[in-house]
């Protein structure tokens, strides 16, 4: 609002002709405090709008015959501020406008945006304050609402880069050592049966049907072994039969080395994509991994399923257990159960392992399918799952 000069002899300034009437229910039907006050060091006040009441709780008598109410009802954050901003406003005459909290008569907290501006005289005086004083508190606390959700989304952004970068960190390393495996073994024992054939072409009286079968006996051990890498990388199955073959397949495989029995359960209505199916996998594959290596179990128990928007994948054996605490300083580079943990987070899903000594552990997974189910993560309740 402009500021404006203390009216003249004019017409559309005679308020004794305005019917009293017309001008109080004008007044008391904004839905704002208004009120008048004196430009002295106390803003002494000389009217305030009933709406005083609604807004906090004091009658028009309580709040007209107190004159230190308004800094006593001020928020203590805000105070200081505030009475300061008033004195100066004061001091120089010019348009008071400030935000602040104010305390209502039974202790609820409200905001306020006050603005006021002077009513000057002829000579350019101060003869008092116009305000209005506007109740923001909705306001305020949808601003708060988007500050407090941008400042997640950052540190969601944040956290997903770090995921990122420990989870690449992790898979070069486990590429690092699938090459290391390719060098020191299928190409050393085909470099050396090379050499041999090499020995043979120069001296083929050398060559006896025992060295022959030594030698196929040495190729095929090789193409076995390049097999259980392939299928450690990426087996054929999961993008053609579709994820539980291949886990059955792959935990039917780690049996021939530890004599469990498997047991799958498919209680999924649709199968998930290719890039869904494969993080799937991978998080399953660790956590069978984890129960060939430490388990000592005799049974595991493979499950996946529709739930809420998303898929679940749990793996569960009868073994020694142990406590997840205990696990929290892994190895450098090895694919463990934290890099399980991220690979759920990072795909906006959850995973979590539960476990403790000769107990067996469970390996449970949820992951959306697509990035709308992931933002109601909060929804899907693992109990339910």
């Amino acid at each position: 609002m402009d500021e404006h000069r203390q009216p003249a002899d004019d017409a559309s300034w005679d308020f004794d002709e305005l019917h009293h009437e017309a001008f109080r229910m004008l007044v008391e039907g904004v839905p704002a405090i208004l009120y008048i006050d004196r430009p002295d060091d106390a803003s002494t006040n000389l009217y305030t709008s009933p709406q005083v009441e609604d807004l906090l709780g004091f009658t028009l008598t309580e709040w007209i015959s107190d004159p230190d109410l308004w800094t006593k009802q001020l928020h203590d954050d805000d105070r200081e501020r505030a009475v300061a901003a008033h004195k100066l406003s004061n001091l120089k005459g010019e348009r008071f406008l400030l935000e602040y909290r104010m305390l209502t008569k039974d202790g609820r907290e409200v905001w306020i945006r006050d603005e006021a501006v002077p009513v000057r005289g002829e000579d350019g005086a101060v003869l008092l304050w116009r305000g209005v004083m506007l109740d923001i508190t909705e306001r305020k606390q949808a601003e708060d609402k988007l500050r407090w959700s941008l400042d997640v989304l950052r540190r969601t952004i944040q956290q997903r880069r770090e995921l990122a970068r420990r989870l690449e960190t992790a898979q070069e390393e486990e590429r690092r050592k699938i090459a290391a495996d390719i060098h020191d073994d299928p190409i050393q024992v085909m470099s050396a049966v090379e050499m041999r054939l090499a020995m043979y072409r120069e001296m083929p009286q050398a060559l006896t049907p025992e060295e022959l079968i030594d030698l196929q006996l040495t190729v095929r051990e090789s193409i076995e072994r390049l097999r259980n890498l392939l299928f450690e990388l990426r087996p054929t199955a999961l993008d053609r039969e579709g994820l539980l073959s291949a886990l059955r397949l792959y935990a039917e495989h780690a049996a021939g080395e530890t004599g469990w029995k498997v047991e799958v359960h498919d209680e999924m209505q649709t199968q998930p994509d290719h890039d869904l199916r494969a993080i799937l996998y991978r998080i399953a594959q660790e956590a069978i991994q984890n129960a060939r290596k430490h388990a000592g179990a005799t049974r595991l128990e493979i499950m996946a399923a529709n739930a809420g928007e998303g898929i679940t994948v749990r793996v569960r054996d009868d073994g020694r257990g142990f406590t997840p605490e205990a696990t929290a300083g892994e190895r450098p580079g090895h694919l463990g159960m934290s890099t399980m943990v991220e690979r759920a987070e990072l795909a906006g899903g959850w995973c979590r392992i539960h476990s403790k000594p000769g107990a067996g552990t469970t390996v449970e997974c949820w992951l959306p399918i697509d990035e709308a189910a992931a933002e109601r993560i909060d929804a899907v309740d693992p109990a339910d799952v």
